[in-house]
């Protein structure tokens, strides 16, 4: 028994489908009225309700078609339909034209022809073009339109004659075996597909194809077991992948990170769509996790990490700029110094952007997180050789202990085929541990033949107010809130505070004076409330080489939240989620 849904536009064809349900058998069917987008709404939810076959008519079988995967059969005009309605008109003495979609006026105007009748024939593509050739028409003297049902409810609304062309039985008849027909097509057909289907779900590689819009069309079972379709979906990485397959017609092949793993990605271009295939890049082997912070990985693919950009007027801070387009126009190492969180990450980013074509990868090496003999796993795998295209930056390489700096050293002299291209950072005191042996000084005099300072926020208090606009603009998007500006007197507070987290910090801040604020300017008062529990941690930090046990219970708590909001770098998110509480709850048990 087929199961199939008549969506019509008209009420007469309604009556005549409830007529004609009487009669046939092999259908069990559903007759809903609707025209064109009200049609189009009815489908949709259709296909999920097990319907094998839609049948409508005119530019709502069209509209349907390009909206839903099963089958739709179209009502089509006949010879008869068009007779009937040229032999009503003919009696007029009026100007008569026929607008319509191509399903009525191909047939309609090759009769018309024969017929040796004087009536124009005008075809649309849109509902939304008829408004304007019937009020064209008018000009020109026309007074009967005879087309489909958007036609005829448009031409009664300029106060023309409008005449419909109905659907006789004969069409209907002609409609209802041609879904016979697709039925028995279209279940074949998906006996086929699930056979492919199930050949593919016992792949275990991951796939999925995309149609050109970037949107998920299909992912086999070890695709959908390994990612959620709308991380890769919304991946701004696999985005750039699929317009360049797109536009190329060629197979790219890219290394992505996605939750937290590397996975190399080929994609092939088949006809109108892309299809990924996706392999696990075998240096996750050596993606290792650390004792607590087991949850970070020791090496991060940021192919399309978002950053905001290095601001400020100082002539220390347009000193590091004028430095970083010096250095992007080679590939030389360079190592970039300064105390934590002022931006020297950023300063790597930039450097990343202005050398590179995106598509290649920011490799992060996090130094506190790489264990010994993990650099030679990685040489084993010709890992660097790999991703010599990309970037790879070595974050806090004045943490690497004093073999990984001997192993480090090793990839770096021995970089014979591609040229790896280098980017360091460290606190700003490096000459002295080179000279004290903390430091190897081959390493260092190796990769920092070009150096970046950048001096700490202190040391530049007039790039605060730009910094201060950076910061609330980027927020906008985030919060959506009022806030657009800042009062003197509370920029001159924040001017005046030392920000021994830097840069870092005073972001950290604006966003939590931007949250709080329900006015469209930041308020001295709120200022000084966010400023004073900065420094409540900082005071008690002073003190604090290890957590007092002998205190009550609720003052080692108040010691442990102090520490570890310290740590990061009073970012009252991550000092949370480090502890499993909320931030509701920590910035209630530091009062």
């Amino acid at each position: 028994m087929i199961k199939a849904l008549v969506i019509v536009p008209y009420e007469g064809l309604y009556e005549m489908m409830k007529d004609i349900q009487q009669e046939v058998e092999d259908f069990q069917f559903d007759i809903e009225l609707g025209n064109l987008y009200e049609g189009v709404a009815i489908a949709k939810e259709a296909e999920n309700n097990g319907y094998h076959v839609i049948i409508s008519r005119g530019g709502t079988a069209s509209l349907i078609q390009e909206a839903v995967s099963i089958p739709v059969i179209d009502i089509q005009v006949s010879g008869y339909d068009v007779l009937r309605i040229i032999t009503l008109v003919k009696g007029f003495s009026r100007k008569a034209a026929i607008v319509g979609f191509s399903n009525i006026t191909q047939g309609a105007g090759t009769i018309c022809k024969i017929l040796d009748l004087d009536i124009k024939t005008l075809t649309i593509t849109k509902d939304t073009e008829v408004k304007e050739i019937l009020t064209n028409l008018k000009k020109h003297g026309y007074e009967v339109i005879i087309g489909d049902v958007v036609t005829v409810q448009t031409a009664k609304q300029l106060g023309l004659t409008g005449v419909l062309i109905t659907s006789g039985k004969e069409a209907i008849m002609d409609a209802l075996e041609e879904a016979k027909r697709s039925y028995r097509i279209f279940s074949q057909l998906q006996q086929d597909v699930s056979l492919f289907q199930s050949i593919l779900d016992c792949n275990e590689q991951p796939i999925g194809v995309f149609n050109k819009e970037e949107k998920l069309v299909y992912g086999n079972e070890r695709f959908n077991h390994e990612f959620h379709w709308m991380i890769v979906e919304n991946s701004n990485d696999i985005k750039k992948l699929i317009q360049e397959t797109a536009f190329t017609k060629e197979k790219q092949t890219r290394a992505v990170h996605i939750n937290q793993s590397i996975w190399n990605i080929a994609a092939c271009p088949q006809d109108g769509a892309i299809a990924l295939f996706f392999e696990k890049n075998l240096s996750n082997q050596s993606v290792v996790q650390v004792g607590e912070r087991e949850a970070k990985n020791a090496i991060e693919f940021r192919t399309s990490t978002s950053y905001v950009s290095l601001s400020g007027k100082s002539e220390s801070i347009q000193k590091v700029l004028k430095q970083i387009d010096q250095y992007s126009v080679s590939d030389e190492a360079v190592w970039i110094s300064g105390e934590k969180g002022n931006g020297k990450e950023l300063a790597a980013h930039a450097i990343y952007v202005k050398r590179n074509n995106l598509y290649d990868p920011f490799i992060v090496l996090q130094s506190d997180l790489l264990r010994a003999g993990q650099l030679k796993d990685f040489m084993v795998e010709d890992f660097f050789q790999k991703h010599a295209n990309g970037v790879i930056y070595v974050k806090n390489i004045d943490h690497l202990s004093a073999d990984i700096q001997k192993e480090l050293y090793h990839i770096v002299q021995n970089d014979h085929h591609k040229k790896i291209k280098w980017l360091v950072s460290s606190e700003d005191n490096m000459e002295e541990k080179v000279k004290s042996g903390i430091f190897d000084r081959e390493l260092y005099q190796t990769l920092g033949q070009q150096k970046i300072y950048i001096p700490p926020l202190r040391e530049r208090r007039e790039d605060i107010e730009d910094l201060i606009h950076v910061f609330i603009s980027d927020l906008h998007p985030k919060y959506g809130n009022g806030v657009v500006g800042i009062r003197p007197d509370a920029l001159a507070k924040l001017v005046s505070y030392d920000w021994p987290s830097n840069v870092e910090q005073l972001k950290q801040v604006i966003e939590q004076l931007f949250k709080q604020t329900s006015s469209y300017y930041i308020e001295m008062e709120d200022v000084a409330a966010v400023l004073a529990q900065c420094e409540q941690p900082e005071k008690r930090a002073e003190a604090l080489t290890s957590i007092d046990l002998n205190g009550t219970l609720e003052e080692i708590e108040k010691q442990v939240i102090t520490k570890v909001l310290e740590e990061e770098g009073l970012n009252q998110s991550k000092a949370a989620k480090r502890l499993g509480i909320n931030r509701s709850t920590l910035w209630r048990k530091l009062k």
